[in-house]
């Protein structure tokens, strides 16, 4: 199932920084909630022995999607680390960065944060050296 939301007040040039940050942290709470939900249900691998690696999508996908298509970006894959920490008794939260674009847009990459410190998952998963460089 696909569920779409509509959020024309964020995410676009001249959107506040705050309001986006509140958008994103919990949008990406309810995917973390959604997959700890699924890794209480299910044997699956951990991310980093599951096969998938980093790859760009526009789709905010769970553990069965994620690991279905083999290949996902900072949102997915740091909501799948982040629920597997939980599961396990580690406490993690997202944080997230941003540059801004000529256009007024700005990227967005998300981390996860442990009492350890941070760990990119989509590093770890092959994001390219060119790409990783602008964080």
């Amino acid at each position: 199932m696909q569920i779409t939301f509509d959020l024309p007040h964020v995410f676009y040039p001249g959107s506040s920084d705050e309001e986006n940050s509140y958008v994103l942290r919990g949008l990406l709470e309810m995917l973390i909630y959604q997959n700890l939900g699924y890794l209480r249900s299910h044997n699956v691998p951990s991310l980093y022995r599951s096969g998938v690696t980093y790859g760009r999508t526009t789709i905010w996908e769970g553990i069965p999607a994620l690991y279905k298509r083999g290949y996902g970006d900072c949102k997915s894959l740091t909501a799948a680390l982040i629920a597997e920490y939980r599961k396990a008794g580690k406490r993690a939260v997202p944080t997230f960065r941003w540059k801004p674009r000529p256009d007024g847009y700005k990227d967005w990459h998300i981390l996860v944060q442990t009492a350890d410190g941070f760990e990119d998952p989509s590093k770890m998963l092959g994001m390219g050296k060119n790409e990783n460089a602008r964080w």
